[in-house]
């Protein structure tokens, strides 16, 4: 994969400005919550995961929840998610039949 510099951050710098270990965000990595750049000179994350990490560590570290309850509040997460979409799609479907009054 090719990311352009800008989208990559060292793991380091990231660590220090959080606050966390290098070691919790390499857990994450070997756990699948996360994916790690490894180049010859470094260990990068991308910014699209920064959200998502800064959200893991402040769980982890504040109400130290290990990594199998990360797991669990993600996979909760994605499906509270999934049926808030659902109830918009079937919202949407139920105002074309009974007109706009429901919202």
């Amino acid at each position: 994969m090719n990311y352009p510099d800008d989208s990559l951050i060292p793991l380091d710098k990231f660590c220090i400005s959080c606050g966390i270990e290098v070691s919790f965000v390499h857990n994450l990595s070997d756990e699948g919550l996360c994916e790690l750049i490894v180049t010859e000179e470094s260990t990068y994350i991308t910014t699209d995961q920064l959200t998502q990490l800064e959200r893991l560590a402040r769980l982890h570290y504040e109400m130290e929840i290990n990594l199998e309850g990360l797991h669990a509040v993600l996979n909760l997460q994605e499906k509270i998610a999934s049926l808030e979409e659902e109830v918009r799609n079937l919202r949407r479907k139920l105002e074309r039949h009974q007109g706009p009054e429901l919202t």
